[in-house]
């Protein structure tokens, strides 16, 4: 093993920075008499680190008999592996589950498993077997196996060159895809716990169910959190059994979401996954990471990898970097057919939002062992190295973008996104996922963030060549306005009361808040809770769906309207089909609220009129400036050297004028490409001196 610091948004590995290009290569779906040919592949393209699952089911088919040296296939030979690895000069990415998912069978659990602990599937809140069969993750029984199963691969681990570990794999997303969450004894046994020391007013009702009654909606808002906590003592518990094996290297927590499509995905849902997961980012060396598969990047959808990188980054140990141990090269089935292009841009996005590791996912195409695939026997994935070993288009991209990276590497590590403004996150909204099950919508709250957020304002800032970093309101004790001047934050009718009061002091301490599209007036359990409408002294009048509001004068749809009276030293700026006010701004203590309540969604761009006239309000500067076509433009400010990136995600060649600080020049930017344009003295002074001359 090797030594390994995450430090200041970096990965530090035996003293020195490092951006991790990292290829995963799944060795048990690969002929071993292959193995040489896919590594030296995988070292051309110029990866540092190759990352492959351990599974559990291939390496233990009898219980406590394992082998890891092919005594009873080729394809077992984890130490060969890892061994002729280190040879290529490759550090390690290991994760030995237990739940691996991809796309096997039980996830990758051994069968025998099932058997010896029945007892041990989660149960719905019937009293049914959980419909994944997904263990109950504290279960007694199943935590024994795990940890002499880490006990069994510990040795291969620590006489490799591993430089981190992965825990388990989506953690709660069988439990989020399905809405049905876990009521089996043990979880409920850990429940009561959390309720006596959290919420003892609830314990009663709890002792009062049985299976096939519902929740009340506080204890259900409880329950929701009670399940982070679990999935959070899980992940924790693997921790530590790592720990006994003296393996001390960076843990991955990895984060699912992003939603299947055809053409292109999105990643609306991707904050539920952050939400479930984002209370492990405090467990010793815990590294969180992301799922990233966006499908075909496009200008629909290229702003949900900006929103879930800037959430990401609010939520994680701000000592690691921005991290994706799944980042997309390619996809489980063959549509979307994934265009070069999109890996290519997708990375040059995420790179300029600040990530410094990436593991593309999957690298390598396989076959699954006999009987073990949940899609048949084979695993191509539409990787960059096929099946049988070809090289496809995708190939080519990623080794010439790792190939324009590396010569600036350090200079780039220590270069980190410039945000022009900020939004803030609540990950209470995306805490519902089993509301469904206890007969309380969610559908209208779900509509409405992901119709104001990832469709509508904060795509819609994005659209504008504003950069927008996040703040976790939920986490942070208070929002300093030096650093944060202006913060957008969605709302529903009901918000945390703590949040409440943070946003409250914020505005009192020179804040400028932007509010949408509701007013709330509850807090998280559904009691009344209006501590920012009452520092507002307002009144809250009718509330529509679907109809017309005039924002600035400029008449537009919108999904949802509230109204307001009493608007005493306040300014309206909006109006609902009654010409009552929906929007208004004004003063609060030494900063500003500018509510706006009407929700816009950006199914048709002229809206981003109102944007536009928001972002002039509240003074916002660009960190970038584009004079022509839409260019997705982002900067990275280092120490002398920074770093600008321009993507064009449309299909024709596009010439525009940057401006970024006292430079101004001229840029061609091809079609379905980016660039990334390194600024350091010798750049400035030529474009200066060539502008001088355009000049005269």
């Amino acid at each position: 093993m090797k030594r390994v610091e995450c430090r200041d948004g970096k990965f530090v590995i035996d003293g020195r920075e490092r951006f991790l290009f990292s290829a995963e290569m799944h060795y048990f779906r690969v002929p071993a008499g292959d193995w040489f040919d896919r590594l030296e592949k995988i070292r051309r393209a110029g990866f540092d680190t190759l990352s492959f699952y351990v599974p559990w089911f291939w390496h233990e088919t009898k219980e406590g008999e394992t082998d890891f040296e092919g005594r009873t296939s080729p394809e077992r030979d984890l130490t060969g592996f890892t061994r002729l690895a280190m040879e290529y000069g490759f550090d390690l990415i290991i994760k030995p589950g237990p739940y691996i998912m991809s796309e096997l069978k039980n996830e990758g659990l051994p069968d025998w498993l099932y058997m010896k602990h029945p007892d041990g599937i989660a149960l719905t809140s019937e009293g049914k077997p959980h419909p994944t069969r997904v263990f109950s993750y504290l279960h007694p029984g199943f935590l024994d196996c795990v940890r002499k199963w880490y006990a069994s691969i510990a040795k291969a681990i620590r006489e490799s060159d591993a430089i981190m570990i992965q825990l388990d794999n989506e953690v709660g997303m069988l439990h989020w895809v399905t809405s049905t969450g876990d009521y089996s004894p043990v979880a409920l046994a850990h429940f009561r716990e959390y309720l006596t020391a959290r919420a003892p007013e609830l314990l009663a009702e709890l002792e009062a169910w049985s299976y096939g009654k519902q929740f009340g909606f506080p204890l259900n808002v409880e329950y929701h959190r009670f399940m982070r906590q679990y999935f959070r003592e899980y992940l924790e518990t693997l921790s530590r059994f790592m720990d006994e094996e003296c393996i001390d290297l960076p843990k991955i927590i990895n984060i699912h979401g992003f939603d299947t499509l055809e053409y292109a995905k999105r990643g609306k849902n991707y904050p539920i996954g952050v939400s479930q997961l984002k209370a492990a980012a405090d467990i010793p060396r815990a590294v969180l990471s992301g799922d990233y598969y966006i499908g075909n990047i496009v200008h629909e959808n290229f702003t949900d990898i900006s929103i879930s990188n800037s959430i990401m980054t609010a939520v994680e140990n701000p000592a690691q970097p921005l991290f994706s141990a799944e980042f997309q090269s390619g996809f489980q089935h063959d549509r979307p057919k994934l265009m070069p292009s999109s890996i290519d841009l997708s990375s040059l996005l995420c790179i300029a939002g600040g990530m410094n590791a990436i593991n593309y996912y999957l690298f390598v195409g396989g076959r699954n062992p006999e009987g073990s695939g949940l899609m048949g026997s084979a695993h191509d994935w539409q990787a960059p190295i096929g099946a049988s070993g070809e090289l496809r288009g995708s190939y080519n991209k990623i080794k010439e973008l790792i190939s324009t990276v590396r010569p600036s590497e350090k200079e780039l590590l220590n270069a980190k996104p410039a945000f022009d403004t900020w939004f803030g996150f609540i990950s209470s909204y995306y805490a519902g996922e089993f509301f469904a099950q206890d007969g309380y919508p969610f559908a209208r709250t779900k509509a409405h963030r992901d119709m104001a957020t990832f469709d509508g304002l904060l795509r819609g800032l994005f659209l504008l060549n504003y950069t927008a970093g996040a703040v976790d309101l939920e986490a942070v004790e208070e929002i300093d306005p030096t650093k944060r001047p202006i913060l957008w934050v969605f709302s529903g009718p009901f918000m945390p009361a703590g949040v409440q009061k943070k946003l409250v002091r914020y505005m009192e301490s020179g804040g400028r808040l932007v509010l949408f599209p509701a007013l709330p007036e509850r807090e998280e359990h559904g009691r009344e809770c209006a501590i920012i409408r009452d520092r507002l002294n307002v009144e809250k009048g009718k509330e529509r769906d679907w109809s017309m509001a005039r924002i600035f004068g400029l008449e537009i749809n919108a999904f949802y309207t509230e109204s307001y009276r009493e608007l005493s030293g306040l300014s309206p700026f909006g109006f609902d089909e009654e010409g009552s006010a929906c929007a208004f701004y004004g003063s609060v203590g030494q900063g500003e609220i500018v509510m706006l309540g009407c929700g816009i969604e950006l199914e048709r761009e002229y809206k981003l009129e109102v944007l536009r006239r928001l972002c002039e309000h509240l003074g916002i500067e660009r960190n970038v400036e584009i004079k022509g076509e839409f260019i997705d433009a982002w900067l990275r400010k280092g120490e002398g050297v920074d770093f600008l990136f321009l993507n064009n995600y449309d299909d024709y060649d596009k010439t525009i004028t940057v401006k970024t600080g006292d430079l101004e020049f001229e840029a061609t930017v091809k079609g379905r490409a980016g660039l990334i344009v390194r600024l350091d003295g010798s750049f400035r002074e030529r474009k200066k001196f060539e502008a001088r001359k355009a000049v005269f």
